[in-house]
C-alpha cells in the first residue's frame, strides 16, 4: 500500500500519533504506517473524523502560525520577490546594453501585461524552489514557520505547485486575515502554515 492509503486508516485510527517529522505515525510501534492489506490494530475514532486542522494542530503541540506571522512572511517574501525582479531587469538591461543595443528602447515602454507575467514567474520558481525543497520560504525561516500538509506531513512537489499558483488568486493576500487564518492558496493546495521550534 502507498503511504497515501495507509492514511486514510492512520488519520481516523484511535491509536494514531502526530510527529511533526513524520506526520502521522502508529502509538504502538512509533513508526509510519506499514501494513499491506489492513491494520491489525485499527480502530476508527468517530471524532476525529469530525476534527479540525486546528483542533488536531492543538492537540499535537503544532501551532498553526499566527495571523501576525503570517503578515510578516507576507511582508518579508514581497521585498525578496521585488528585489529578484529588480536584479532581473538590471540583467535583462546589461543585456540589451551590450549584445542587443537597438532593442533598448523596450525598456522604456511600459507594459503591464510583461510586468505581470514576471512577476508571476519569479514568484513561481521562488515559492516553488523554497517551499519545495525546504517547506519554508525566506519569510518563514526568519518567523520560524513551515509549510506542512493536513496531516502535518512535508508536502510533494506538486502541492506545492499548486499552493504557488493558489497565491496569484485577486485578493488571496487578505484571506488569511479570517478567522480560522487559513488563506485560500492553504484551502485550495490542503497545507497549512503551523510554527516549529
Amino acid at each position: 500500500m502507498t503511504r497515501e492509503e495507509h492514511l486514510q486508516f492512520c488519520k481516523v485510527c484511535t491509536h494514531q500519533k502526530k510527529d511533526f517529522n513524520q506526520g502521522i505515525i502508529c502509538s504502538f510501534t512509533g513508526r509510519i504506517a506499514d501494513f499491506e492489506e489492513e491494520c491489525p490494530s485499527f480502530e476508527e475514532d468517530v471524532v476525529l473524523l469530525e476534527t479540525s486542522f486546528a483542533e488536531l494542530a492543538a492537540d499535537t503541540k503544532v501551532p498553526a502560525a499566527s495571523q501576525n506571522k503570517r503578515l510578516v512572511n507576507y511582508l518579508v517574501d514581497q521585498v525578496f520577490l521585488v528585489g529578484c525582479g529588480m536584479l532581473f531587469g538590471v540583467a535583462l538591461g546589461l543585456v540589451l546594453v551590450y549584445v542587443f543595443p537597438d532593442y533598448l528602447y523596450l525598456l522604456d515602454e511600459e507594459n503591464k501585461l510583461a510586468d505581470y507575467v514576471l512577476g508571476f514567474v519569479i514568484a513561481m520558481i521562488y515559492y516553488s524552489f523554497f517551499e519545495g525543497f525546504t517547506g519554508r520560504s525566506l519569510g518563514k525561516f526568519f518567523t520560524k514557520t513551515k509549510v506542512v500538509t493536513e496531516e502535518g506531513e512535508r508536502p510533494d512537489f506538486k502541492t506545492v505547485v499548486v499552493r504557488s499558483l493558489c497565491r496569484h488568486i485577486p485578493f488571496n493576500a487578505f484571506s488569511f486575515l479570517s478567522s480560522d487564518g487559513i488563506g485560500w492558496h492553504d484551502k485550495f493546495s490542503g497545507t497549512r502554515v503551523v510554527e516549529i521550534d
